[in-house]
């Protein structure tokens, strides 16, 4: 298994990550941490695709717009294949 660092829109629906952290101005980052969106919270994409992507945190369901989502660094774990 290896870790990988992508953004939270490339995430496919269903897909478990862990934030590590947030790449954006001082009032973006800190409404996405009163959201919950702070490192080493876990997250869950509910839907992804056109429009706005569906995440899961801290028990509460949040619609993130695609750029926004984007701006959300995330520690995917999948298997390597061999």
């Amino acid at each position: 298994m290896r870790n990988v660092i992508v953004t939270l829109a490339t995430l496919p629906e269903g897909k478990e990550a862990v934030v590590i952290g947030i790449i954006a101005g001082r009032g973006l980052a800190r409404r996405l941490a009163e959201l919950g969106f702070m490192r080493g919270e876990k997250v869950k994409i509910l839907r992804s695709g056109p429009g706005p992507v569906l995440v899961l945190v801290k028990g509460s369901k949040i619609a993130l717009g695609w750029g926004v989502a984007r701006k959300i660094l995330v520690r995917d774990s999948i298997e390597e294949e061999t």
